[in-house]
């Protein structure tokens, strides 16, 4: 007892790390409800138990461990500084708890595991929980692998990264403990769940066995749809907000056309994959085989090269301007159709293995696929299509406008059909914005030309085209553009085609009024000059929505002191009218405010808004780049049609690092101009 009375007296810090267990027990204790009550998350309180942490989770009592865990899971709930800890609590983890013999245990860890998560320490978490995946003992092995499950289930895989993971998959499924085996197939399926077909590529590396046993079990999963079911705390406001509009919306019956359902884009196999430099592996004479006289040596030297880039999905970095002229050449000079079809294969591999990367490269080999789709041979015909579509992908409808303008004056039938048969595709992965008015007069102008061929394909495929471009931008939009179409057979096999077009790119949404941030009271502001801005800030525009708290009543007794000097009567209404002039926009309205989005919600309407991959080309390292960027950025901004947000939108997407402050002068001044014209076209708000 005397004992017991001597270290209570002890300060909690001590008691925690005590040598007789009991104590460290009243101590994990005492420190639970210590983290529990503090209501600072930055209190000096949590920094006195900043080294000891890790000490909780490793105790050498099974009871007193298990009390630790639950103290260790509160501090990271709710102190600030426990992102410091991560580290060396996890590995603790992994080493002490994971795998222990009390449920109780191994359910705090798992929840200690999933709060580091929920408190953005989710690639420290997941780096500590790969490294067990090697653990000498089996049980760690398969409790590591349920963890990251567990973890991928509950949070997704746009949180836990899946690409470090999918090399230490193999190894899992073929562990000589059957548990971790199970567990390992447990985590290939929760794998598929999120991420679908683009997990197959990974599974080549798997014995026939396997696959089929997972392909089973991914038949089940078919269909199904994975969302998250926790969120980041950055995320947590947004989310909650979502469901509260959602709410509105399904009590208003606005429930939409279920688009909303859908799952979101496909993930891509090759994010998934590293990259390959492809340059290095090349043959010293491949080059020289390429000019051989017999058609064998040319045809040896592309096979091997088409087998190199079948290896290497995903392709590094590098200089290919040789390998693309090469290539290039050869599609158009070669005389033997056989080599060629194999070079097409290979161009489209590259295109697709480099993506945006292929962008420099672009402009000088589509002339010429276009050009050579006067072969009619479908070894040569079906790889080109797939290298034109691949380098669509790396440019803009504007960019090609004037390649393929030119290919549909071409005299041979079979260049204008697979030319208008591309220009159909490419209108697939188009928005309004994207075929805005401006380029969709001028196609439209274009394809009502071939509309009247003397050849059955290319009329057939200007229809297709056509349709397509309608379903992008509605039938309202483009029939201005088609008075000229006085055949009601045509007209009316373009409105088929326009149901039947499946369009690949998510189409945005018709804007609503969305409420602003300020509060319904706001122009009792309107007394003076100095009255205080609207509050932007997320935290503040919580406290305002609550109707009380501090924030809330400081902001409205601030208002009636707005006038300048001292406490002044309210002025005339008169008064009112003149000082607020300064409030009003050019039109004579009042300015309004609207809500400030946060990074995701931008991000979201910068790809409703931009072709894919301009923000991170607007970002990219290479100021080439980004001035590329920035030059297929303008006219887009020129004819953007205002819409609510869209102008601060295109700020913030400008002004992402290094926006503003960008190094080199050509680039900074399209970024200024961009804002220039952004102001012009569009409502600014505050």
């Amino acid at each position: 007892m005397e004992e017991d009375t001597e270290y209570i007296k002890l300060p909690v810090e001590e008691r925690c790390v005590h040598k007789v267990w009991k104590a460290r027990v009243h101590g994990y204790e005492e420190a639970t409800k210590l983290f529990r009550q503090t209501s600072d998350e930055k209190s000096p309180e949590f920094n006195k138990f900043l080294g000891l942490i890790k000490k909780f989770v490793i105790d050498s009592n099974a009871v007193a461990q298990e009390k630790g865990l639950e103290a260790t899971l509160a501090y990271v709930e709710n102190a600030a500084v426990a992102s410091r800890t991560v580290g060396e609590v996890i590995s603790g983890i992994v080493n002490k708890c994971i795998a222990a013999p009390k449920t109780k245990t191994k359910d705090l860890s798992l929840q200690i595991i999933l709060m580091y998560i929920e408190i953005e320490k989710q690639d420290i978490v997941m780096e500590e929980l790969i490294k067990g995946l090697d653990h000498k003992t089996p049980k760690n092995v398969a409790a590591c692998v349920n963890a990251i499950t567990s973890a991928l289930r509950e949070f997704g895989e746009k949180v836990i990264g899946l690409k470090p993971l999918l090399k230490k998959c193999p190894s899992i499924l073929e562990h000589k403990d059957n548990t971790v085996r199970e567990e390992g197939k447990a985590l290939m399926v929760e794998i598929f769940r999120w991420i679908g077909a683009a997990l197959r590529p990974q599974l080549s590396n798997l014995k026939p066995v396997q696959v089929t046993e997972l392909e089973a079990e991914f038949e089940k999963m078919k269909g199904a749809r994975a969302t998250p079911q926790r969120y980041l705390r950055s995320q947590q406001a947004k989310q909650a907000e979502e469901e509260a509009v959602e709410d509105r919306d399904d009590a208003d019956g606005d429930g939409g056309d279920g688009s909303g359902d859908e799952a979101g884009p496909d993930v891509d196999p090759l994010d998934l994959m590293d990259p390959v430099d492809i340059l290095s592996k090349l043959p010293k004479n491949f080059y020289d085989k390429l000019e051989e006289k017999k058609w064998q040596e040319r045809k040896e030297a592309m096979d091997g090269l088409e087998k190199l880039l079948t290896e290497s999905p995903k392709l590094e970095t590098g200089d290919y301007g040789d390998l693309v002229r090469a290539l290039k050449k050869l599609i158009t000079k070669d005389s033997n159709v056989v080599v060629v079809g194999v070079g097409c294969k290979c161009l489209a591999m590259l295109v697709n293995g480099l993506k945006k990367k292929f962008h420099p490269y672009a402009g000088a080999t589509l002339p010429a696929c276009l050009e050579k789709f006067k072969e009619k041979k479908q070894n040569v015909v079906t790889p080109l299509r797939d290298a034109v579509d691949a380098i669509y992908v790396c440019t803009t409808l504007e960019a090609i406008l004037e390649d393929v303008l030119a290919a549909l004056e071409n005299k041979n039938p079979q260049v204008k059909g697979e030319t208008v048969a591309f220009l159909g595709r490419c209108f697939t992965k188009c928005t309004p914005l994207i075929l805005n008015k401006k380029l969709l007069k001028t196609y439209v102008t274009a394809l009502l030309k071939t509309l009247n061929e003397p050849d059955p394909t290319v009329r057939e495929n200007s229809m297709v085209a056509i349709g397509t471009a309608m379903k992008v931008v509605g039938e309202k939009a483009i029939m201005p553009f088609l008075e000229d179409v006085n055949d009601a057979n045509k007209m009316t096999k373009i409105k088929e085609y326009c149901d039947k077009a499946v369009l690949c790119v998510k189409q945005p949404k018709p804007q609503k009024e969305r409420p602003t941030t300020a509060p319904s009271k706001a122009p009792a502001a309107k007394g003076g000059s100095n009255a205080p801005k609207v509050v932007k800030t997320g935290g503040a525009a919580k406290a305002i929505k609550g109707g009380g708290g501090a924030v809330n009543s400081a902001t409205m007794t601030r208002k009636p002191a707005a006038s300048g000097g001292g406490a002044k009567p309210k002025p005339s209404s008169g008064a009112s009218k003149s000082s607020s002039s300064s409030k009003l926009g050019p039109s004579g309205g009042r300015v309004s405010s609207e809500k400030d989005l946060n990074d995701e919600e931008v991000e979201e309407r910068a790809g409703e808004l931009l072709p894919s991959n301009m923000v991170a080309d607007l970002t990219d390292a290479n100021w080439k780049t980004r001035l590329a960027a920035m030059e297929q950025l303008k006219p887009i901004i020129t004819d953007i049609e205002d819409a609510p947000g869209t102008a601060q939108v295109l700020i913030r997407i400008l002004n992402k690092k290094p926006g503003f402050k960008d190094n080199n002068f050509q680039v900074l001044k399209l970024r200024l101009e961009s804002v220039k014209v952004i102001c012009e076209k569009c409502k600014i708000t505050r």
